[in-house]
């Protein structure tokens, strides 16, 4: 379902959060995550960060020095850039931010900030890092970067109408050189995916000479044109060990994604990020690659609509959705490790794989009674319920891909004794259906599911536009526990009300049954190190200055 939530409101996101927060106090906010790779908690010994303190993670990068004389090269589309010369990637690259945020683990790093503080339940004071600067201007002077120098492009990007100055932050203060205290207008419990941000990004005074672009402080700075070719150089003013460790990054701009499929085929790219399976294929003659994948932000699932029946659905029908004991039967009688097989996915729960730190862990959702599929057990449950057999209608979008998942989905039902009609409708008539609730089961998919809230938001009573579900699901308990998970500004305590949510949830039985989400993939040079496609943004925001490309060699024999 392209877009289908694209129009969910975060002004009421910031409701919920407000009104969980009526007794808020400064307890004790302390991270919990790990800094290795695979998430593994860590336990934190009593006592050893002030009770105040938001746990600020280092990256931690290869040991080996930075390479002196490096190359790689990516490629992004020429109408892509924007008025200030950059694009997305490489406005990405040149700036800082105060923190960045790893998806993976829910965890803070700091980037310009090496300290984080919540004095009081609305207050987040962030202290930078001390003899911090920009790059240096076309004049060779680089200027400090200060609180007060953050306070003002704060202040401007509130003038442009940032979300977050403008709903979020009431006030930006600047205490001292290197004290910035953001005031909050109410709980907001994504405040560091905002502040990892390109639009939370600080810029300074003055420009590139021949890039109108704002000076920056990130890990490399724009230094000029090589034909149609971006050319981005270490910053020389980065702290000592965190220097980048590549001495020169290539962005390649071409007008068409077919050009940057050959570009990599034929040697030209290091890394190409496939929009599509055909671009996918095209990699895959190239032998020096390998290939990485993470999972997508969206996701598949199956609803079944409570509500009191409309055009598409029957009384008769909804009532037996009512009973737990069918809702559960549905749910085990779907094979969803087969449906990962058909198209390259991932077992979902209600927030998705993609925000590995708030989602249930892999291994719960295996070993969870939902998830187990049984024939077997899915016909006692009907029995169970007083409905031997149940018929239902199924709409969906008439793609392709979600015509095979669909036809998938109701031969598994079927197996179990529940027949169900399959009800194709162009995607802009299925999507209008799905919104008003006029379903009886729908299988669909989600997109651009951009933050772990909207997971969450989908089963409260108000949905995610405040009014209703679309399905008519609604648990009061379930809806106190996320608006616990919005209040929480530490994400180390979101993660913690996130799962509790989650749980809660699954053991209801909800009307929306979470089934995959699927895979995106990248393909990556073999001599490319450093390059972690399954850290979305975080990977271009803090982990590019240890990316690492071709060798001396390679470099010196391409004439660079």
């Amino acid at each position: 379902m392209t877009g289908a939530f694209q129009r969910y409101s975060r002004r009421r996101f910031l409701q919920l959060g407000a009104g969980a927060a009526a007794g808020l106090s400064a307890a004790a906010l302390i991270g919990c995550t790990s800094d290795e790779p695979d998430g593994t908690a860590e336990a934190e010994a009593p006592g050893a960060l002030p009770e105040t303190r938001i746990r600020v993670r280092l990256p931690a990068g290869p040991t080996r020095p930075p390479m002196t004389r490096s190359e790689l090269a990516l490629g992004v589309l020429a109408g892509e850039a924007g008025t200030d010369g950059l694009d997305p990637l490489a406005r990405t690259l040149t700036y800082s931010r105060l923190v960045g945020f790893d998806p993976r683990t829910a965890s803070v790093y700091g980037d310009l900030a090496e300290e984080v503080e919540l004095p009081e339940p609305l207050v987040v004071r962030l202290r930078l890092r001390d003899g911090i600067h920009f790059h240096p201007d076309i004049a060779g002077n680089a200027q400090p970067l200060t609180a007060d120098t953050v306070r003002q492009d704060f202040e401007a990007r509130r003038e442009e109408g940032s979300f977050l100055f403008t709903d979020v932050v009431s006030s930006i203060e600047a205490p001292s050189v290197r004290d910035v205290v953001l005031r909050l207008k109410a709980p907001f419990s994504l405040l560091f995916e905002y502040l990892a941000r390109p639009d939370a990004s600080i810029r300074g005074a003055g420009n590139y000479g021949g890039f109108p672009a704002a000076i920056g402080s990130g890990a490399f700075l724009p230094s000029g044109m090589d034909g149609h070719d971006l050319i981005l150089r270490p910053s020389p003013l980065a702290p000592a060990g965190s220097e980048a460790r590549v001495s020169q990054l290539r962005i390649r701009r071409v007008e068409q994604q077919g050009d940057l499929d050959a570009m990599f085929a034929q040697g030209h790219l290091d890394v190409r990020e496939h929009p599509d399976a055909r671009s996918r294929e095209i990699a895959a003659a190239r032998e020096d690659r390998v290939e990485q994948s993470r999972a997508r932000q969206r996701m598949r699932g199956l609803a079944l609509s409570l509500l009191a029946p409309r055009d598409q659905a029957s009384a008769q029908t909804v009532e037996a959705f009512r009973d737990a004991r069918v809702r559960q039967a549905i749910s085990v009688a779907l094979d969803r490790h087969a449906l990962t097989e058909t198209d390259p996915s991932l077992l979902c729960g209600p927030v998705g794989p993609s925000f590995a730190g708030d989602a249930l862990p892999p291994v719960e959702l295996e070993a969870h009674p939902l998830y187990q599929h049984s024939v077997e057990e899915a016909r006692k449950l009907l029995d169970a319920a007083g409905y031997p057999s149940v018929e239902l209608r199924l709409s969906h979008s008439d793609s392709p891909l979600m015509l095979a998942l669909v036809q998938q989905v109701a031969d598994q039902l079927g197996a179990a004794g529940i027949r169900a009609r399959l009800i194709g409708r162009p995607q802009e008539e299925f999507e209008t259906a799905f919104l008003a609730g006029d379903f009886e089961a729908t299988f669909f998919e989600l997109d651009r599911l951009g933050s772990p809230d909207i997971g969450l938001r989908l089963h409260t009573t108000g949905g995610l536009e405040g009014n209703r579900s679309p399905w008519g699901y609604s648990n009061p308990v379930y809806d106190a526990k996320v608006r616990d998970a919005l209040s929480q500004i530490d994400p180390a305590e979101r993660t913690r009300a996130s799962r509790e949510a989650q749980r809660l949830l699954l053991e209801d039985v909800p009307a929306m049954l979470p089934l995959t989400a699927p895979l995106e993939f990248a393909s990556v040079g073999a001599h490319v190190s450093g390059y972690e496609f399954n850290a979305y943004e975080f990977n271009a925001g803090i982990l590019a200055r240890f990316w690492q490309g071709r060798d001396d060699d390679a470099v010196a024999d391409a004439g660079l």
